[in-house]
Order: structure tokens, then C-alpha cells, then sequence
């Protein structure tokens, strides 16, 4: 079974569908909570910076990035654990 550091290298790969190992990747996040939430918050992160590419293609790096925690505190508050 894949360990944390191993699911983190693939987390784009996996969010992109680009790779083999897709159902062992999906069986270490039905077990591990912290890969769950990272996962969810680089999913978040491309959500955000893509629309931010498309909508505000001038926005500096600050704003993108308080964009991106606000989005990130908002998804993360009904999943306290």
C-alpha cells in the first residue's frame, strides 16, 4: 500500500487522472484522513487559481492567495475532526 509522502507525489497525477496507480491512491484516502485533506485542498488551490487565471488574469500573488485560504477555511469548517 502507498504511504502518505507517496500519495502526496501523485496528488496531481491522481487529480489530473494520469495514473496507474488510481485505485491505490483511493484506497490509502479512504484510510488517511490528513491525505484526504490535502487532496481536497490542492483541488481547491487549482479551482481557485484557474478561475482567478480566467477572471482576474492581472491579480498579483497576494490576493490569489488570500483567495485561496479563505476557500480553503470555508471547505475545511464543516469537516472539523
Amino acid at each position: 500500500m502507498l504511504n502518505c509522502k507517496q500519495v502526496a507525489t501523485l496528488a496531481s497525477d491522481y487529480l489530473d487522472n494520469n495514473t496507474s496507480l488510481r485505485w491505490q491512491i483511493r484506497l490509502h484516502l479512504l484510510m488517511c484522513a490528513n491525505c484526504r485533506r490535502f487532496i481536497r485542498h490542492l483541488q481547491i488551490t487549482r479551482d481557485v487559481g484557474a478561475r482567478m487565471a480566467i477572471n482576474e488574469p492581472g491579480a498579483d500573488a497576494e490576493a490569489v492567495w488570500n483567495k485561496v485560504q479563505t476557500r480553503i477555511k470555508k471547505e475545511a469548517q464543516p469537516d472539523q475532526e
